[in-house]
């Protein structure tokens, strides 16, 4: 029985480590897909950083929390992990820079 328990929390915590890392992706994608697409000479480059400081800030606290998850992966601490990514992509929602 605690075998199974503890196979299910493993698995959750792989799910929960994958979905972290595809955030990450997704922000670092918003970013370069901001960046190109508002080429033009009347927006000046401090504009375009302004609003590509909030992705980069989500991303690098969630590139964080997912090296943190990773090591409380590696000691078997996997409801810690789950409770960390989803403390992470709860925040990521409602805090901006």
């Amino acid at each position: 029985m605690e075998s199974k328990k503890n196979n299910r929390l493993k698995t959750g915590a792989k799910i929960a480590l994958t979905i972290l890392l595809l955030n990450v992706v997704g922000q670092l994608a918003t970013v370069y897909q901001t960046r190109y697409q508002l080429i033009s000479p009347l927006i000046p480059e401090s504009t375009i950083w302004d609003i590509n400081k909030q992705f980069i800030f989500h991303a690098i606290v969630s590139a964080i929390a997912s090296v943190a998850g990773l090591l409380l992966y590696f000691f078997d601490k996997y409801l810690l992990v789950i409770i960390l990514v989803a403390l992470v992509l709860i925040a990521d929602r409602f805090i901006y820079v």
